[in-house]
Order: structure tokens, then sequence, then C-alpha cells
């Protein structure tokens, strides 16, 4: 008995000898509420270009539609509602390695 081809098997993965994976796209969760102010936060937000650009840091407060992330370098992020994409609570970063000398 033989075994199928993959071309048999999965048709429209299988193209001039190369195996195509099947497309998928993600799902994206906004898993952050007002009461993690205070806590590391990962937020995605989209860019009015249409792409997207991450910040991650302290979440200092949510008020009228802005969130306000304060990074690790001080400065800080205002990120309005309506452009959150994603948002999640995040461990707090690793400890920083002594310079080399």
């Amino acid at each position: 008995m033989s075994l199928p081809s993959i071309a048999a098997v999965s048709p429209r993965f299988h193209h001039g000898g190369r195996h195509i994976a099947p497309r998928f796209s993600a799902r994206y969760v906004i898993a952050i509420a007002p009461s993690d102010i205070g806590r590391r936060v990962s937020i995605r937000r989209r860019l009015p270009s249409g792409g997207y650009s991450d910040v991650v840091g302290e979440l200092q407060g949510w008020a009228d539609g802005r969130l306000t992330v304060r990074r690790r370098d001080g400065s800080v992020a205002e990120v309005a509602e309506a452009e959150l994409v994603a948002g999640k609570v995040v461990p707090p970063p690793p400890p920083r390695r002594p310079a080399r000398s």
C-alpha cells in the first residue's frame, strides 16, 4: 500500500515543491483596566499611518479617554483609548547586568 503524496493531502499548501503555510491573523486582546494603574503594562497602539507601535512601562493614569505610561527611561507616553489595539499586564523587567570591565 502506498501513501498519498503531500500534494494529494494538502494541495492548497503545496506549490512548486515548497510547502506553503496557511495564513493566520493575530487576535489582539485588551486585558488592562483603570484598576491596573501602578502596574507594568505592554500596550500596542495603531498609528495614523496604519502601522503599530508598542509602549511598555508603568501605567500612571487612565482618564478622559487617555492612558499615561511612564517608560523605563522616565519619558511619558500618552495613548488615546481609540488608538488602543491590545494591552496586558507584564512582569517587572529583569535586573540590569553589571557593566563589563
